[in-house]
């Protein structure tokens, strides 16, 4: 189901739950009492990569199997998404811990976290990227160009520690150029930078018009790995008054991972047509991984990449993981 921006602005007065066809999760929707309505979860389309298990869980019957419904708000920019969720406006979003953690750096215990994203070496997410015709053959031959990427705290957040890591100064040796997200493989080939830091799937569809990689996974292999870029977040509010909630999603999104795993060209395709992704994009393009119950040494490596960002001054004040992660006390 979906609907549209306007809309959800009228449902502003439900700030502290799920729609009004949500029901009470104390009333123990699951599998085992098919008969009765769902708990309805509204969560913003920004046609992320990562939300594709939520696709899948969707799809899969997933969801439906642990008595959860998807009301989509059709949202390309995930700025604009974390503020329909700050507003009560949406129930979920998965999204970067750059965007989503300054709520919680602002207004501790507002947020519950689950479901952390990753990129691994084996599986390179990220690059820098250069014209065909390019000068450019490594990131040593950046001192003095322009490196484009995409609008938003997130990319530039990264893109500025990857730049220092390398021994770069910004803008006195690099200069950062940030554009919309639709606009960063057009500016590339037009010449509006020298090089482009992206991501899947801007990253493929690059690559397939020619764009040469000069740093393949480049933040597995200059920040961590891995990489833990982002989770997803659903108000205190909200889980609150659905008990239930969380742990169903768990359910449903841990069998969505699993489902990925072993049947990856069918997901491939569940995610060309729900992000509107060419076919030939998605078949190439490195998929996240996804852990629903997150153990020990995995909630520390998170934490170092949230104390990063707060390092960076792109989190106002040091948050947690550990207390705000659901998962671990779950399996």
């Amino acid at each position: 189901m979906r609907i549209p921006i306007v809309s959800v602005v009228l449902l502003s007065c439900l700030a502290s739950a799920c729609s009004p066809q949500t029901d009470s999760a104390d009333t123990g929707h699951n599998a085992e009492h098919p008969s009765e309505s769902p708990i309805r979860i509204r969560i913003p389309d920004t046609r992320f990569t990562g939300i594709l298990p939520i696709y899948i869980a969707e799809e899969k019957g997933m969801l439906e199997k642990n008595g959860l419904e998807a009301q989509w708000i059709d949202v390309r920019d995930p700025g604009q998404g974390t503020k329909l969720l700050i507003a009560g406006q949406a129930d979920l979003i998965m999204t970067t811990f750059a965007n989503i953690l300054p709520v919680e750096a602002r207004k501790p215990g507002s947020l519950r976290l689950l479901f952390p994203a990753s990129e691994t070496r084996s599986d390179p997410v990220s690059y820098i990227l250069v014209r065909p015709d390019s000068t450019i053959k490594s990131l040593a031959d950046l001192g003095g160009r322009t490196l484009g990427t995409y609008s938003g705290p997130s990319q530039k957040a990264y893109a500025l520690i990857v730049l220092e890591k390398l021994g770069y100064r910004e803008p006195e040796d690099v200069r950062l150029v940030q554009v919309a997200t639709a606009a960063q493989v057009q500016g590339l080939f037009g010449g509006a930078y020298d090089a482009l830091f992206t991501v899947e799937p801007y990253a493929s569809i690059a690559l397939e018009q020619g764009a040469r990689s000069i740093a393949t996974g480049v933040r597995t292999a200059i920040i961590s790995d891995p990489f833990w870029l982002g989770a997803a977040a659903v108000p205190s509010g909200v889980a609150n008054a659905q008990p239930s909630l969380i742990p169903k999603l768990l359910r449903a999104l841990d069998e969505a991972a699993r489902y990925i795993g072993a049947h990856d060209a069918e997901s491939r395709e569940v995610l060309a047509r729900r992000t509107g992704t060419a076919d030939a994009v998605a078949k190439r393009s490195a998929l996240y991984n996804w852990v629903a119950y997150p153990n020990a040494d995995q909630l520390d490596q998170i934490q170092d990449a949230v104390d990063l960002l707060h390092r960076k001054n792109m989190i106002d004040a040091p948050v947690d993981v550990h207390t705000l992660f659901v998962g671990s006390d779950l399996e």
